[in-house]
């Protein structure tokens, strides 16, 4: 595999050596930095020969996106930290790298670094960059293909994209389709040892894993000369998953006997979700109107089959048929009570809805367990938030609201349960120098329930089950934040950021009366930690055209367990991670190469009568090359996996819960083979 990839690599290099003769220093002139932002035009990126405005964006020092995941509650609550010409995105199910991947470069002006305090768009805090772009008559676009094989893994041949861009009059537009694919394969082995420490079984274990997801998108901007705007986004996926766990079991000890065990899984899911937004002057101010609505239906299956020697094998199936929906309306009105305030009044309301259809079958039973689940949240809550430029150094901005929530697990006879509760924050920015700016803040927030909780659920080949939940409630937190950014664009650019977040209601695994368990409130948690990221450029110690982009966390957290009354860690939270990516763009060449290394720890699990782990052993390693200008494609090739990194995976199991003994112990370890990548993109 290595040699497969070094051979691509100089069979690419050799193919064009008329490229050595280009000049792409940094040009310095492509950066200006002003007191509240750093403007980066494209000259600045000219060594890197972005694409799109995805590739241009991931070049800006010290920059990293965040909350680009859609969990949000809301609009209100949303967190993405990128703008489109000075405007929030109105879709929450694509991400920012999938929006920005759509735009061109050459449609791009300049990429803004701006302070989130000091704009009057609520939620937004640390570093938020703006794409400005411009209108242009003609048709452009991108497309991209990616092929990857893995060492024990069926290739991935499928992955492909297309986004074309343009404008007619008035009306700007961007289409987009993408055919996403993912494989993977595990095996290795898993032991087994009693409460003694007694060796009992042995298992021989091979896991695959497969997905398809084809995805299409229309995003279309109506911006007349009278100061209306107008944004629609149109966007379908849909989701083919597939996985199989095959597992050969020697007994050593004991009565049980040796056989093989066989779990497949599957899902079909299709998703749509039409957005919106329209902005108009009305008054001393400008009125805008938010709308979205997301369905998502999941059809699952999950088959166990069980193989013991010289027995009739048994089965156990359990299917799902979710429906999944949410309706959102938000109105937000924006004024400037002086040249240097903005207010902004905002109401927003919601409808989510969650119904579930479950089917539970084994041999032997003579009956299948049939349920229904049918889960409804109606919100709404109103804000007013404050945002002042103190003075050129100093920002503010507050807000103020209260949201009503009712909550119905409708398939039941359960009453409906009503919630107030207060939401809002204050953030403020001091830019203490050019170099260095403070930032701190302070919220009130309200999390999203997963309705995922309210369903029950089973786990073959750990035999495990979740009851589900009609009484949880979504948890409440105090988030607190100090973070430091520094800005140089000749050596570090980055940000500390040091946080601190008090939960109540906090969701674990909880015991029920019947003895089921499944996920419920707790009383409270704490979770703390400090959190790095940046870019070390390495032009002024002679590796001209070198980068170092670091990102890095160490965090803690305490909850009360409700087994053996004592603190421990909550469930899965990361407690540490690093990535570092080292690039290099050879000066005056269409030539860069780049190295990966990173790793990650989280907490284990805990269930009522069991402690699970799972992290990998071996850190992700990563290296690759780049020709950005192959007979006029861009052609990335990638090696991951140098060092064929493992899973390890502890359980302990105790009876009857975990205040007593230990009945059981497992430990497996399953290993990856290395991934060679090749990904061609161009633009027309």
């Amino acid at each position: 595999m290595i040699t497969l990839f070094m051979g691509a690599c100089l069979t690419i290099i050799g193919a064009q050596s008329q490229a050595w003769g280009q000049d792409s220093s940094v040009n310095a002139q492509g950066l200006t930095s002003e007191t509240n932002k750093e403007i980066y035009r494209p000259e600045f990126f000219n060594q890197f020969q972005p694409r799109t405005a995805a590739d241009m964006i991931e070049r800006v020092p010290g920059f990293t996106i965040s909350g680009q995941d859609g969990s949000g509650r809301g609009f209100g609550q949303a967190n993405l930290n990128v703008l489109i010409n000075g405007r929030r995105p109105s879709s929450k199910s694509s991400g920012a790298n999938e929006i920005l991947g759509r735009i061109p470069a050459e449609n791009v002006v300049q990429i803004e670094i701006l302070d989130g305090a000091s704009l009057d768009i609520p939620g937004l805090s640390g570093q938020v960059a703006n794409i400005v772009t411009k209108q242009t008559t003609k048709l452009s676009g991108n497309w991209g293909y990616s092929a990857r094989a893995e060492q024990g893994t069926e290739p991935q041949l499928l992955e492909g994209n297309v986004s074309i861009a343009g404008s007619r009059g008035n009306f700007d537009f961007v289409v987009s389709v993408e055919s996403g694919q993912f494989t993977l394969s595990e095996n290795g082995f898993e032991q087994f040892f009693d409460g003694n420490g007694v060796q009992t079984q042995e298992r021989l274990e091979d896991v695959n894993f497969r997905i398809n997801r084809p995805n299409a998108d229309i995003n279309l901007t109506w911006e007349p000369d009278n100061g209306h705007v107008a944004n629609l986004n149109l966007s379908t996926s849909l989701r083919n998953r597939n996985s199989s766990i095959i597992e050969d079991f020697t007994v050593l000890s004991g009565d049980a006997l040796s056989g093989q065990s066989q779990s497949f899984g599957g899902e079909d899911e299709w998703v749509y979700e039409i957005g919106g937004d329209y902005a108009l002057p009305v008054g001393p101010g400008t009125l805008k109107i938010i709308g979205l609505n997301r369905f998502e239906n999941s059809v699952s299956d999950n088959r166990f089959i069980n193989i013991l020697d010289g027995e009739i094998p048994t089965l156990s199936l359990f299917e799902n048929d979710q429906d999944e929906g949410e309706f959102i309306g938000r109105l937000e009105y924006n004024f400037k009570p002086s040249p240097k305030q903005d207010l902004q009044i905002s109401a927003e309301g919601a409808f989510n809805f969650l119904e579930s259809d479950t089917l539970f079958f084994a041999t032997g039973n003579t009956e299948n367990t049939l349920n229904n689940v049918r889960v409804e949240e109606e919100r709404a809550e109103g804000n007013l938030t404050h945002s002042w430029n103190f003075s050129d150094k100093i920002s503010f901005q507050t807000s103020i609201g209260t949201e009503y929530s009712r909550l119905a697990v409708v398939s039941t006879d359960e009453p409906a349960r009503e919630f107030v509760r207060p939401k809002g924050f204050f953030s403020a920015s001091y830019k203490y120098s050019p170099k260095y700016t403070f930032r701190t803040r302070v919220e009130r927030a309200v999390g999203q329930l997963n309705f995922g909780t309210f369903v029950s659920t089973v786990n073959f080949t750990d035999d495990i089950a979740n009851a589900g939940n009609n009484l949880i409630v979504p948890s409440q937190q105090w988030n607190t934040s100090l973070e430091v950014q520094r800005f140089d664009d000749k050596v570090i650019s980055g940000t500390l950021r040091l946080f601190a977040e008090f939960i109540e209601d906090p969701i674990d695994q909880i015991l029920f009366p019947d003895g089921s368990q499944g996920p419920g409130n707790l009383d409270s948690a704490f979770r703390y930690g400090a959190e790095i990221n940046g870019t070390w450029l390495l032009d002024k110690y002679g590796f001209k055209g070198g980068r170092l982009d670091f990102d890095a966390g160490l965090r803690d957290s305490s909850i009360d367990d409700p087994i053996t009354n004592m603190t421990r860690e909550i469930n899965r939270t990361t407690l540490w991670n690093f990535q570092f990516d080292l690039r290099h763009d050879i000066p005056n060449t269409d030539y860069a190469w780049f190295a990966r290394v990173d790793l990650d720890r989280a907490t284990d699990f805990f269930r009522i009568d069991q402690r699970v782990g799972g992290n990998n052993v071996e850190p992700n390693t990563r290296i690759g090359f780049e020709h950005k200008n192959f007979l006029g494609l861009n052609v990335e090739l990638r090696l991951d996996n140098l060092l064929n990194g493992a899973v390890n995976r502890p359980r302990v199991l105790f009876s009857p819960d975990r205040s007593g003994e230990i009945i059981q112990t497992e430990n497996f370890d399953r290993f990856r083979g290395r991934r060679f990548s090749i990904e061609i993109t161009d633009t027309f």
